[in-house]
């Protein structure tokens, strides 16, 4: 199954890093370009479903990482390091006779330039540095420049940030664009694909949930069973004690759901929650238990998981972050005018995606998530390719009679 990769770059670096990586068939490459890289965390909010983000340098990384928070996937960015720098330098000692004194640079870390300096040997030039910081307009990093070039101190500006290089030739200012290595796109494109694995594998995890009664007279099966549903789990009861099998991943899409926690409100003085997970359902059974115990002991109210390595997450529900049951992001909005779908529906389908660790799916599968009927999937499905907001990709043959079932991928802005 191929890895998709959505690049966030200015144009010329998505294109680089496109026809870089144009025959290989294990992943996909999905380009969001921007102009200045202010404008990433708007990107971000315009993502169709991906596996993983590939940011074109620590800049527009650092102006998306708080838009990042609400996106439940891996993100790599490309780092500068020494060999950016000598890269650049060697170029231009092919191409131009320039000073070191006589360039303005501006770069993540100065340690870079100096410890390529330090091989070079060289103790006395040192060209002019400006260190990018967090969130700094590009204004600020262009204006170290021209004012470098307008008093005839630099001959040439050598800038990290592509829209800076674009404004210094605008306004007639010899620049060039730090030079990306090849050997450094392609080891974080393969950074980014095993990011994305382990995501999926850490969200595959086998979980285990225990609802414990505590008191017999009262029937917590109703709400056990809704939230066994919301979890896509497989359920059994013992005694006072309901036991759900199903994923991590699920379970990190639950806790965004309202309807989700509404259900757990309702075990209030009723039942206790709690989750494990691990590689076998003995070691997640015995982390849900662990979990429980711990509840226990401290007579909490809130729930917590207890993943594979140990770490007690938690408390839930005051850590949790539910999704909103309405619309108010107008490319969400017009979707839903669009489709003649409700706010909630939109919701669901947003939740619904989140959840998938495949991207390909089908009526059934949809069905299932949204608890109706595979006929009013379908024509829910039906609405939104008609607008594109999903796509038929294929088919596949779930018996061996039967007519086959399409596979659908939705397009839509899943992060918002």
């Amino acid at each position: 199954m191929k890895i998709k990769i959505a690049v966030i770059g200015s144009a010329d670096f998505c294109e680089r890093t496109r026809q870089l990586t144009s025959a290989r068939t294990d992943i996909e490459l999905n380009s969001y370009v921007y102009e200045e890289p202010q404008q990433a965390p708007d990107l971000i909010r315009s993502l169709t479903p991906c596996d993983v983000l590939f940011f074109s340098g620590s800049l527009p990384y650092l102006y998306a990482k708080e838009a990042l928070e609400n996106v439940p996937i891996p993100s790599v960015h490309l780092k500068q390091d020494e060999t950016e720098f000598a890269v650049t330098l060697l170029h231009l000692a092919l191409q131009r006779s320039l000073d070191l004194k006589r360039i303005s640079i501006d770069v993540r870390s100065k340690q870079n330039i100096e410890s390529v300096l330090s091989d070079l040997n060289c103790t006395t030039e040192r060209p002019f540095v400006h260190i990018l910081q967090d969130n700094e307009p590009i204004q600020a990093i262009i204006a170290f420049h021209k004012q470098l070039a307008l008093q005839q101190k630099t001959d040439m500006a050598i800038t990290s940030v592509h829209a800076v290089h674009e404004q210094l030739q605008q306004q007639n200012i010899p620049a060039m664009k730090m030079i990306d290595p090849e050997s450094s796109i392609l080891r974080t494109i393969e950074l980014a694909k095993q990011q994305a694995i382990l995501h999926k594998s850490n969200s595959a995890q086998i979980a285990v949930g225990i609802v414990k009664n505590n008191d017999c007279t009262l029937d917590t099966a109703p709400i056990t069973e809704m939230i066994a549903s919301i979890l896509q789990a497989h359920w059994e009861k013992q005694n006072r004690t309901f036991t759900l099998f199903t994923t991590m991943g699920n379970i990190e899409q639950a806790l965004k759901r309202n309807d989700f926690l509404s259900a757990y409100q309702q075990l209030f003085g009723k039942a206790k929650l709690a989750f494990g997970c691990g590689e076998t359902i003995i070691e997640a059974t015995e982390n849900a238990q662990f979990a429980l115990d711990f509840i226990h002991q401290n007579d909490d109210h809130s729930f917590y998981v207890l993943d594979s390595d140990k770490k007690m997450h938690g408390p839930f529900p005051e850590t949790g972050v539910a999704i909103e049951m309405k619309v108010n992001d107008p490319a969400l909005v017009a979707m839903a005018e669009k489709t003649k779908l409700s706010p909630a529906n939109v919701s669901k389908l947003l939740s619904f995606s989140h959840s998938r660790q495949t991207k390909q799916f089908t009526a059934h599968d949809l069905a299932l998530y949204l608890n109706v009927s595979r006929r009013t999937a379908e024509r829910t499905l039906k609405k939104l390719v008609d607008f594109n907001y999903a796509k038929i990709i294929g088919e596949e043959m779930a018996y061996k009679q039967g007519r086959p079932r399409s596979l659908y991928e939705l397009n839509l802005p899943t992060y918002l």
